[in-house]
C-alpha cells in the first residue's frame, strides 16, 4: 500500500497548546504522468473547440471516501466512458457546464436559475463526446459513452482528479475512475546492486560471565575469567548474525582473522 503523511485539523489539548494529530492516509496508485496527459490533452481540445487559450492546473489524483463524493458529484453532468481496464467518469458541475456551453456560443455565463436547454445540453454532449478518448491513459481504449445519474459516479468512483482553467474561462472537469491501479512492486535487489555496500564486522575471541558484585568492583588490571579455551574458534559477526568460525591472529601489524568455517549466515 502506498500512503503519505498528512496532519489532521488543529485541536486544543487542554492545556492551552494546539496540536495537529499526524496519520498516514492511502494514497491513489495512478501515476501522476497519465493525468498530465490526460490534462495536456484537455488543453489542446478545448482550445480547438472554444476558440480560446488555457491554462491548467492539476488536482492530483486521490482516493475520495464518501463524504467527498457527494460534495462533487451533487447535480454535476456525468459521463461515463466505458474502458478495457475500467470504467470511467467525465464530472461537469452544474456551473462549469453552463460556463462551457457559453463559451461555444460565444456567450457570457448562462444565469445559475435558468437549467440547460436541449440544444445546450447536446452541445455540452459533443464537448464530452470530444474529450471522451483522452480517457485512455485512464482506463484503456475509450468504448461507449453514456450520460449517468450522479448517485451512480458517486457508488462506483475510487479514484479522483480534476483538472481546472485559470483566468476569463475558469472551470473545472473531474475524471474519476471506479477502481485505483494495483501497486507495481519493482525488481528484487540482485547481489551486483550491492557489491560497493560496506558492512561493519566484529570478532568474538572469548566469552565470560562473572557475578554482579565482580562487575561492581572492575578496575585498571582487575583480572576478568573466561571460559572460552585458547584453542577454541573465535566467531565473525555482522550485526548480531554470525557468519563464520575461525581463528584470530595478526599480519602486517593488524588484527586478523582466518576463516575455518562459514555458517551461511546462520545466527
Amino acid at each position: 500500500m502506498i500512503a503519505t503523511l498528512r496532519f489532521d485539523s488543529p485541536e486544543p489539548t487542554g492545556d492551552g497548546r494546539t496540536l495537529r494529530k499526524a496519520a498516514f492516509r492511502a494514497r491513489s496508485t495512478f501515476p501522476l504522468q497519465a493525468a498530465c496527459l490526460v490534462a495536456n490533452g484537455l488543453r489542446e481540445q478545448l482550445s480547438r473547440l472554444l476558440a480560446h487559450e488555457f491554462e491548467l492546473d492539476l488536482v492530483e489524483p486521490t482516493l475520495v471516501a464518501s463524504s467527498a463524493r457527494r460534495v462533487l458529484f451533487a447535480s454535476a453532468f456525468t459521463y461515463r466512458v466505458r474502458g478495457r481496464l475500467c470504467d470511467a467518469f467525465i464530472v461537469v458541475r452544474a456551473t462549469d457546464a453552463r460556463r462551457l456551453v457559453a463559451a461555444a456560443f460565444g456567450e457570457p455565463e448562462r444565469p445559475e436559475r435558468d437549467p440547460l436547454s436541449e440544444i445546450e445540453r447536446t452541445t455540452l454532449e459533443r464537448i464530452i463526446g470530444a474529450i471522451a478518448p483522452l480517457c485512455a491513459p485512464l482506463c484503456g481504449p475509450a468504448g461507449v459513452i453514456s450520460r449517468e445519474p450522479p448517485e451512480r459516479a458517486e457508488i462506483e468512483s475510487v479514484t479522483y482528479f480534476e483538472v481546472r482553467t485559470s483566468g476569463a474561462l475558469a472551470v473545472a472537469i473531474g475524471f474519476a475512475l471506479t477502481r485505483d491501479p494495483p501497486e507495481e512492486v519493482g525488481q528484487r535487489l540482485s547481489l551486483d546492486d550491492l557489491l560497493e555496500v560496506e558492512l561493519e564486522g566484529s570478532v568474538e575471541c572469548a566469552r565470560g560471565a562473572i557475578d554482579l558484585s565482580s562487575f561492581a568492583q572492575l578496575d585498571v588490571q582487575s583480572l576478568v575469567p573466561l571460559r572460552t579455551a585458547l584453542e577454541e574458534a573465535g566467531m565473525l559477526r555482522f550485526g548480531q548474525v554470525v557468519f563464520a568460525h575461525g581463528g584470530c591472529g595478526a599480519l602486517g601489524g593488524q588484527s586478523t582473522f582466518v576463516v575455518d568455517r562459514c555458517l551461511a549466515g546462520s545466527a
